[in-house]
């Protein structure tokens, strides 16, 4: 299983790199194309709209797994071991539920504008094949939570990811 997690974040990596440089390559072309030539090319910046959605969402999952999300710990930092143990079980359980509701809650949006025949106006690509990027990171983001949450239900330690251990073992502040 620990195989197929790491390919699929190989595929993340690879994903958000290719999209990324594209991003790049694609609007400095657009302005060398109007600086050059006093033409835009029409298609990159729908290109680039496509690119951006798919590095908020793959991005998303990715974030999780490297536990490089925002986090507020002002509260959290306070508590002892145990607190912290429990507090985040429930962020995990609670934060994949939440995932999980806007994934499918993402999917149904995708799938209206698919019977709507929506399409990208310079490209033409079906807008519901580019929205499904938002379910699919929601939910890979949701899997990765479940992964951390049964990472700290067997496991002493604390988690913030499957893979990331919380680095502070002792509470800074007074026991809660």
């Amino acid at each position: 299983m620990e195989v197929f997690f790491k390919a699929i974040q190989w595929v993340e990596e690879a994903v958000l790199a290719f999209a990324v440089l594209a991003i790049a390559v694609l609007t400095i072309t657009n302005v060398v194309a109007r600086s050059v030539f006093s033409a835009s090319l029409a298609s990159t910046e729908e290109l680039c709209q496509f690119l951006i959605i798919i590095v908020t969402f793959i991005g998303l999952s990715y974030g999780v797994s490297r536990a490089r999300h925002i986090r507020m710990t002002a509260v959290y930092d306070l508590l002892g071991a145990r607190a912290r143990k429990v507090l985040m079980v429930v962020i995990c359980a609670s934060t994949a539920l939440l995932l999980f509701y806007l994934a499918w809650e993402a999917f149904a949006y995708a799938m209206v504008v698919r019977r709507l025949g929506s399409v990208s106006p310079a490209l033409q690509v079906p807008l519901y094949a580019v929205y499904l990027v938002a379910p699919l990171g929601l939910g890979m983001a949701g899997v990765r939570y479940v992964m951390a949450l049964v990472q700290n239900l067997v496991k002493p330690e604390v988690y913030l990811s499957a893979a990331v251990k919380d680095r502070f073992a002792e509470p800074t502040g007074g026991e809660i």
